[in-house]
């Protein structure tokens, strides 16, 4: 979970803590004070290859379904997260939201 406030136009905010994927390598977590996220919103605005819909369960943490907006990828202060993480993507979740980070940055879609 992270503050992602304060934000400009339509990027992902609202004055509330939000759920995000770190997928930064941890190498450059641990030498710079940043990470790179992917924010999630529990509220779904259609079907499209840049957001990908996760299901909460026991391994993850999440508390509902929760929508990654991997058009929204960007790097944020460590000090914006709230505490440990919740958990972990199955490696299945985890190849969505590549994908999904893919199709946004014009790179071929991992298999």
């Amino acid at each position: 979970m992270a503050y992602l406030d304060p934000v400009f136009g339509r990027e992902l905010g609202g004055y509330k803590p939000r759920p995000i994927l770190v997928v930064s390598d941890d190498k450059i977590n641990q030498s710079t004070s940043l990470v790179v996220v992917v924010p999630g919103t529990s509220t779904a605005r259609g079907a499209f290859p840049n957001i990908v819909a996760v299901q909460p369960s026991s391994g993850n943490g999440l508390i509902a379904v929760t929508h990654f907006q991997c058009h929204q990828i960007r790097a944020i202060e460590q000090a914006r997260l709230m505490g440990r993480n919740m958990g972990r993507l199955s490696p299945m979740d985890l190849t969505r939201i590549e994908k999904g980070m893919a199709h946004c940055l014009g790179l071929p879609s991992p298999e």
